[in-house]
């Protein structure tokens, strides 16, 4: 290979770098402005869509494929390209079936068939981090993680099918879980001017609760399912509101 060649392909390649880096400074330009207002409030909502990446064992009723999901999200500090949000979220669902009931569980209690609603729900404070990535003015896509801490609990209606007589279960202690996500968001924004910014937003995350259980052991008593873990696949989407 002689000298003129070399200086060719060492020539390529710096243009090949000089390429990417004027990408990467466009891109960093066009976050730099990426949110218009310094505050942000934004509701989002779920129904169904959820799809189990992991899960525990005992989840047998499959929990939190269709769950009801509120998510309030308040952006607390930007530097109009990164952005730290406070989140409270609600999922709630209710699955029914058909089984063997008894009242009194691990004892000699007579076991009956019932149809069984079982309903589980927990309310999550926490806090998500996001950058982002891409944004022309109108149009923002970022992507961020998140970790919440939540309070819950489970309650069982339970009809004796033979009896024809109903009974309401609530388990005998709180539930709780650490909630964590890793998601991308897209923001669309359909008005603006000088003093607010509204738009809809859409939401792809990963999420769910490494551990979520109630806080104690009732032996002789219902506390809910006897699932503990779950990682899910799933949607938010709502409306956001900047000033």
């Amino acid at each position: 290979m002689n000298v003129q060649s070399v200086v060719f392909q060492n020539t390529g390649i710096g243009i090949r770098i000089f390429r990417y880096f004027i990408f990467f400074a466009l891109c960093l330009a066009s976050g730099a402005n990426a949110q218009h207002t310094k505050r942000d409030i934004s509701v989002q909502f779920a129904y169904g869509g959820q799809v189990p990446v992991m899960t525990a064992e005992g989840n047998v009723q499959g929990f939190y494929k269709v769950p009801i999901i509120f998510n309030l999200r308040y952006q607390v500090a930007t530097d109009y390209l990164n952005a730290l949000s406070m989140t409270i979220e609600h999922v709630n669902e209710e699955r029914s079936r058909q089984g063997l009931w008894n009242d009194v569980p691990g004892s000699n209690s007579p076991t009956y068939n019932a149809n069984i609603s079982e309903r589980l729900y927990i309310t999550t404070l926490g806090l998500e981090g996001i950058l982002t990535l891409l944004s022309d003015g109108t149009f923002r896509l970022g992507a961020g993680l998140g970790v919440a801490y939540g309070l819950g609990g489970a309650v069982a209606t339970v009809e004796n099918i033979a009896a024809d007589k109903t009974k309401v279960f609530e388990s005998c202690d709180t539930w709780n879980g650490f909630e964590v996500s890793a998601f991308t968001r897209a923001r669309y924004t359909v008005y603006r001017n000088d003093d607010i910014d509204i738009g809809i937003n859409a939401t792809l995350r990963f999420w769910g609760f490494p551990y979520i259980g109630p806080l104690s052991d009732c032996q002789s008593s219902y506390n809910g399912p006897t699932f503990r873990s779950l990682i899910e696949f799933g949607y938010l989407a709502g409306i956001s509101f900047g000033f």
